[in-house]
């Protein structure tokens, strides 16, 4: 399991969060799809890379702040709320997305017509979160046969769920030495609560030539915020006294922290002099994320009413995502009607982990200095693939003050249509941190946005609404059908996920 943890951290999703290695780092920080940021953004379906003029546009296109020609300051907040709710746990949460402002200085060049400074805060990423994944169908599968197969090569360190399974005997043992699952499962019962967000600061300056040529470039910092409490508990019988139950659980609390950078650059041209239809392309580089996880795990035994722990644990580690690409046509028609059509790609399988040279061999090195997890990274090439976004914008004005908004944005999976669930084994330093062994396989992302905007002369106010439906195939833990000590021949079947969510946006806006 040294794998599970490490990646577990990394990744998910609104309802994502303790997936295993590849899974979890996926969607942690994978920011193709969901839409963030001003209500005119979210309310086009953050389709603006050749429309621009949008503070939010710093972080999509950045020379969408190089066509702004006021000052502008921009506030955005509102709620969020999910399909599913757990227990006691409210599933509506206030959200603060956006908050920054663009200083634009006019030039009396023949040429340069404007130059730009811009800031801007903006979420990424919401993982206010809760969801439950009950299968009352194990068929006599268990989550300690998997943690079994991983003490049998040798798995079990101070710091993971095997070792702390095979110190306090969840698993039997032979007269040859070897660990075996002495459980039975008929059912099992989960649920996960997550908190924080992936928030991204952004600096901008940009520039308009002439009325036909816009270029921007943007230095962004992510800080990487996120806790999340999950609860397993099994129900099973021991095979020798089928009528005494074996009951345990397992209880993960993960924080992690940590900050990533990257770098954009973007252009809108708009090619006809007399025509206003203009085209966007954006390049982003890989975001270089340095994050610290810690981790504080127990394992109950409710039959005997024991409660078993590990010291608290942590590590360092980094995350390269992928290069991005960016393309966008749009226009406006008369003084009434704009529209914008983006398409984003980003090949996911090339993200790589690794560890801070001076926190494994290193003493000397610097944040920059860095080991990648080759396992890791073979596992990443061999289950994830590339994302293509396409998102698409409309504005219609029934009057110069008042705007209508609708968008569209569909991502799809950044997993292959059948991936390598089995995941035992890796040959990967994370595995000695492991604590977890759920994984989920999220599946293709659709957002459906609406919007109103009212314009005065120094001062604006937008509206939005969005519909986000995501669906997800979720596995508590692996068991391959082949190990000789498995209860049953069946594979675990997944459980099916409703990640719906639904938010309402709202910002305040000053020009002068």
């Amino acid at each position: 399991m040294k794998k599970i943890l490490l990646t577990s951290m990394l990744l998910g999703a609104a309802a994502t969060m303790q997936a295993q290695d590849t899974y979890l780092n996926d969607q942690m920080v994978n920011t193709s799809g969901d839409v963030y940021g001003t209500a005119r953004f979210v309310g086009m379906g953050g389709a603006m890379g050749a429309l621009g003029a949008d503070i939010s546009t710093i972080s999509w296109n950045p020379a969408g702040i190089g066509m702004l020609r006021k000052s502008e300051l921009g506030f955005t907040a509102g709620a969020i709320w999910d399909k599913q709710a757990v227990q006691s746990l409210t599933q509506t949460h206030a959200t603060l997305d956006q908050m920054g402002g663009v200083f634009s200085v006019k030039l009396d060049g023949d040429k340069m017509n404007f130059v730009n400074l811009g800031f801007n805060y903006q979420k990424k990423k919401n993982f206010n979160n809760a969801f439950a994944a009950d299968n009352l169908n194990l068929g006599g599968l268990s989550q300690m046969t998997e943690v079994a197969d991983l003490a049998l090569n040798g798995y079990d360190t101070d710091y993971n769920l095997t070792g702390l399974a095979v110190s306090n005997q969840y698993l039997t043992k032979n007269g040859e030495g070897k660990y075996y699952n002495k459980y039975s499962g008929e059912a099992n019962y989960y649920t996960q609560r997550t908190w924080g967000s992936l928030d991204g600061f952004d600096f901008n300056l940009s520039g308009n030539v002439q009325d036909r040529f816009y270029w921007g470039f943007t230095m962004g910092f992510d800080h990487m915020r996120y806790r999340a409490e999950t609860d397993y508990y099994e129900e099973s019988h021991a095979t020798a006294e089928p009528q005494k139950r074996g009951d345990y659980s397992l209880y993960n609390d993960k924080q992690i922290d940590g900050f990533g950078f990257n770098m954009k650059f973007g252009t809108i041209i708009r090619p006809i002099e007399d025509n206003p239809f203009r085209f966007g392309i954006t390049i982003e580089t890989p975001t270089w994320y340095q994050l610290k996880n810690s981790t504080y795990y127990q394992l109950t035994d409710h039959v005997d009413k024991e409660k078993t722990s590990m010291p608290e644990s942590y590590l360092e580690y980094s995350i390269r995502t992928p290069w991005k690409l960016r393309l966008g046509v749009g226009s406006t028609v008369g003084t009434q009607f704009a529209w914008d059509v983006d398409y984003e790609y980003a090949n996911y399988s090339v993200t790589k982990m690794g560890y801070p040279n001076n926190d494994i061999d290193d003493p000397h090195g610097s944040i920059f200095s860095n080991t990648w997890d080759d396992a890791m990274n073979q596992q990443t090439k061999e289950n994830l693939k590339a994302v293509h976004n396409v998102r698409a914008g409309f504005e219609y004005k029934p009057t110069k003050a008042l705007s209508v908004r609708l968008g569209y944005n569909f991502a799809t999976s950044a997993y292959k249509d059948n991936p390598s669930f089995d995941q035992l084994n890796l040959n990967s330093f994370a595995m000695d941190f492991s604590t977890n062994t759920s994984y989920m396989k999220v599946g293709a992302l659709n957002s459906l946005t609406m919007g109103l905007g009212y314009r005065w002369k120094y001062a604006y106010i937008d509206m939005a609404y969005k519909l986000t439906n995501q669906k997800a195939d979720f596995y508590s833990f692996y068991e391959p059908t082949d190990l000789v000590f498995s209860h049953s021949p069946n594979a675990l079947q997944a459980v099916n996920t409703d990640l719906t969510r639904h938010q309402i946006t709202a910002t305040l806006g000053f020009r002068f």
